[in-house]
Order: C-alpha cells, then structure tokens, then sequence
C-alpha cells in the first residue's frame, strides 16, 4: 500500500525505442539518478495473465493465468530515483511492450508484467513529481500511447499540493491499519482479511498454523528486488539472440 504510479502500452514506433532512452539516460544524468542499462534474451517458461472475462455492465475484468514457452528479448533501463522509492522500469519486449520479465525460483522460469508501476510513498514529493516529469517528456517527445494513472494524482493535474494531501492520507490511513493489526484482540474486518490472507500464504508454504487472533507486525518502505535469470548470471549483463 502506498502512493504508486502505474504506466503500460505498446509503443506507437518501435524505431522510437531507442531515442526513448537517450531521453530517459539524460533526464537521469541530470537527476543524478542511478539506472542500469538491460539487453537479455528471456528464454525458457512463462506465466502471464489473459482476460479471462469480461463484464462491461460493472466494468470488471477477471484474468487467469497460463503457462507458455517464452523465447523473447528484453531492452530497457531499471531506474533507481531515491533509496526509498522503487525502481522505475523502462524495460521493453520485442514486440515494444513496456513488459519485465520477473525471473522464478525455477531456472528458466519467469513471470511476465505488462503493468509496471513504481510506488513512491517513502520518498520525498520531490521524486514523485520528477517521476511523472520523466513520464510526461516520455510519453510527449516518443511514447503517446503510453497510459500512465497516479494514485497521487499529480501526473494528471501538474497538482503539488493534491499530490501531499493523498500522500498525507494514505499515512494516516496506514498508521491507522499498523495499529489495529498491533491488537491482537481487534474484530476489524480489514485486519480479519489480512490474517486469512497470511494464513493462507502460510499453509501454502507449509508453515505450522498459529493462532487466529494474533499481532501482525507491519514492515513499511519495502521494495521489491529481483535476481538474474540462472541461465545468465555468468555472463555479464548482456546476453543477446544470436
């Protein structure tokens, strides 16, 4: 939970890609933004999400997943703004999705994400916006298509003092929820889900059960990190079709 920007979308020309990154790489240099540079060959299985179905009369979509052979490349930037937001991915397939390639425990196994977004609750407003500004010039100067929704509304409305009122309750709304789950005799609803939810996690990593009401201990600020595909952690960053 946090205040998050979201971007997906195909890219109108892929020729476009690569001026897309000459953009990104001086926004970051003049930024003093760490990014690493990505180009691999993705190969192996993957798990991805398909509409499943649809319901246009309360515009609810439902997915599942499915499992496929996956022989693609991934270009791009992962993007490194502050040390307490998370990255910001720039990553494309062959196809010129905005898309990253999440490796599996299992060598040769990947989880694929078309919906990339970047939360930003921990760091200073200052990043929030220059984020959004990336994406603007991004979206502007090489990337039209490309849709981006920020919880913290500034990417819409260019509105710095909207953008702290969220980030303002979202923390309120989060301390509030750290507390009840601190109460180990609390009934709320949302803490009753939380618990179902651990317990479920739990049985299905096949840790003992524990008590039903119980203290949750809550870890805010932590970022999602991700490992090298087994198939290429010998061999350098780049790993190209050949």
């Amino acid at each position: 939970m946090g205040v998050t920007i979201h971007y997906n979308g195909k890219l109108d020309d892929p020729r476009a890609l690569d001026e897309l990154f000459i953009t990104a790489k001086r926004f970051c240099h003049e930024h003093h933004w760490q990014f690493q540079e990505i180009d691999e060959r993705v190969i192996g299985k993957v798990e991805r999400s398909i509409v499943d179905k649809e319901e246009p009369e309360t515009n609810t979509v439902y997915y599942t997943s499915v499992h496929a052979p996956i022989d693609d490349r991934q270009r791009g930037l992962l993007i490194q703004p502050h040390p307490e937001s998370e990255t910001v991915w720039l990553t494309f397939n062959q196809d010129g999705e905005l898309c990253f390639y999440l490796p599996e425990s299992k060598s040769g196994h990947y989880w694929e994400n078309k919906l990339l977004f970047t939360k930003t609750q921990f760091a200073p407003i200052a990043i929030h916006i220059a984020i959004c500004d990336l994406l603007h010039q991004i979206q502007d100067r090489h990337f039209p298509s490309m849709e981006v929704y920020d919880e913290g509304e500034y990417f819409e409305t260019r509105d710095r003092e909207r953008l702290a009122q969220r980030i303002g309750f979202l923390n309120t709304v989060m301390d509030h929820l750290e507390q009840k789950l601190a109460d180990a005799d609390t009934d709320d609803p949302a803490v009753t889900a939380i618990r179902d939810a651990v317990d479920q996690a739990d049985d299905l990593a096949g840790k003992s059960k524990k008590n039903k009401k119980r203290k949750l201990s809550v870890e805010r600020g932590k970022k999602i990190t991700t490992r090298d595909p087994e198939w290429k952690r010998d061999h350098g960053i780049s790993a190209n079709r050949n």
